[in-house]
């Protein structure tokens, strides 16, 4: 007689859950400070990876003067455990478009394997998006966490507020709590009403392309921004990291990692025209390495013809239209102003022409 085999027995535990973190400290190449990495573990001490954590780009170069600062607002070094210390800070990124501010933060993450929430603020932005509001599931009402409560109350994760300057002045306010370390958010739409129990590996970023005294010269580029920024809010913050442009060397190594195919000759003088642009404070947006990558691969794609074949431009030639026709498409034909998109093209002139030095 065959024996019955018993019913096997349902999982308690979803093997997917996070219910504890481990942190282990850790170097990058060639940057001489202390950073962490973080494992998620599930209920049975399994590793789980959880969703939101960046991927890592192998061409991104980390600039070591910028770590530093990260490393110093998410763990700082005056704190004998820094992983979870209560002293961290929140951190502001300043700096023109296209500079690297949000790539910075979701790159150091990937390495670090933390979480990342990212929103943009803009005009739009209500209290209810960052804390939560009441929603509709399966015939009842719930109430729907937002993004900075969720950020909060993941067991380690990173709140990345993108064009801090972009919100409303109430959304300003509500943030007060959450830029402190010891801040407790109440949720009043929570059914009951209930305070944000905060994990002690939580940590806050903010960027923006102008704040603080360089909005009074530099406000008017930017659209959508409210020049106002309340004075208790900017004093929460205990970390402010400017972010520029790369240097030369950098961005013709950068550039030619994602760009492997570009001609160094060519890289530089598409590079010595960003600059100048740069240089030449009276192009509005200034030129980001974004603009820059777009109009590099444009011009080590060459032009295709009807059978597949493709036409490479001459790096010795002279003839500096096809790089122009290049640039045109990669950014020219959306900027602001038809007198900058002409001033760039005079500076790619005068770059690739006959009588020019690259």
């Amino acid at each position: 007689m065959a024996t019955r085999r018993p019913a096997p027995t349902a999982r308690t535990t979803d093997p997917n859950r996070i219910v504890s973190v481990e942190w282990t400290p850790f170097t990058l190449p060639d940057i001489d400070v202390r950073l962490y990495r973080c494992a998620y573990l599930n209920a049975d001490g399994d590793h789980v990876q959880p969703h939101g954590v960046p991927k890592k780009n192998p061409s991104y170069f980390m600039r070591p003067e910028l770590v530093r600062e990260i490393a110093w607002a998410v763990w700082p070094h005056d704190n004998a455990k820094p992983e979870a210390a209560d002293n961290w800070t929140p951190c502001l990124l300043t700096g023109p478009r296209g500079s690297g501010k949000t790539t910075l933060i979701e790159q150091i993450a990937a390495h670090c394997n933390v979480q990342v929430f990212r929103t943009n603020m803009t005009v739009g932005t209500t209290v209810r998006h960052l804390k939560g509001r009441v929603g509709a599931q399966e015939g009842r009402t719930v109430f729907v966490p937002g993004i900075a409560t969720m950020a909060m109350e993941a067991k380690a994760a990173w709140l990345l507020l993108d064009e801090i300057t972009g919100c409303a002045p109430p959304v300003a306010l509500s943030l007060f709590p959450v830029l402190e370390p010891d801040g407790s958010v109440l949720l009043e739409d929570a059914q009951p009403p209930r305070y944000v129990r905060r994990s002690p590996y939580f940590r806050c970023f903010l960027t923006d392309n102008v704040l603080g005294w360089r909005m009074e010269d530099e406000r008017h580029d930017y659209s959508g921004t409210n020049s106002d920024q309340n004075i208790a809010l900017l004093d929460r913050i205990g970390s402010t990291i400017p972010v520029g442009y790369m240097t030369f060397e950098q961005e013709h190594k950068v550039i030619s990692a994602s760009v492997p195919t570009i001609d160094g000759m060519v890289l530089s003088g598409l590079i010595h025209v960003a600059n100048k642009v740069r240089q030449q404070g009276q192009i509005v947006g200034g030129f980001s390495t974004r603009m820059l990558q777009n109009w590099a691969r444009r011009c080590a794609a060459g032009r295709m013809d009807g059978t597949g074949a493709v036409t490479a431009w001459d790096a010795g030639s002279t003839d500096d239209q096809w790089v122009i026709d290049c640039a045109k498409h990669a950014f020219l034909e959306r900027m602001g102003s038809k007198v900058d998109a002409d001033a760039i093209t005079e500076i790619i002139r005068h770059t690739f022409g006959e009588n020019d030095d690259v």
